[in-house]
C-alpha cells in the first residue's frame, strides 16, 4: 500500500460503512509506520463522501487500484 492508492473498506462495522449497498472507497493520503519495526501501523484516507480517517487500520481496507 502506498500514497495515492485507491482503497475500499472491507470491514463490517455498521450500516454506515456502505452507501447504497456499495462499500466506501477512498484514496490513501498518508502512511504511518512503526519507528522501530517499520511495520505499517495506519493510513490516512480521504473517503468518497468527503470524510477523512486518520491512522485507519490498514487491515480494514483493500487496494483496488494502485498509484503509479
Amino acid at each position: 500500500m502506498k500514497i495515492g492508492d485507491l482503497v475500499q473498506f472491507k470491514g463490517t462495522w455498521s450500516a454506515s460503512a456502505t452507501q447504497n449497498g456499495r462499500r466506501w472507497t477512498g484514496i490513501v493520503t498518508e502512511l504511518w509506520t512503526n519507528g522501530r519495526t517499520r511495520k505499517l501501523q495506519g493510513v490516512d484516507i480521504l473517503w468518497d463522501n468527503g470524510e477523512i480517517s486518520k491512522q485507519f487500520g490498514p487491515d480494514n481496507v483493500k487496494v483496488i487500484n494502485e498509484a503509479r
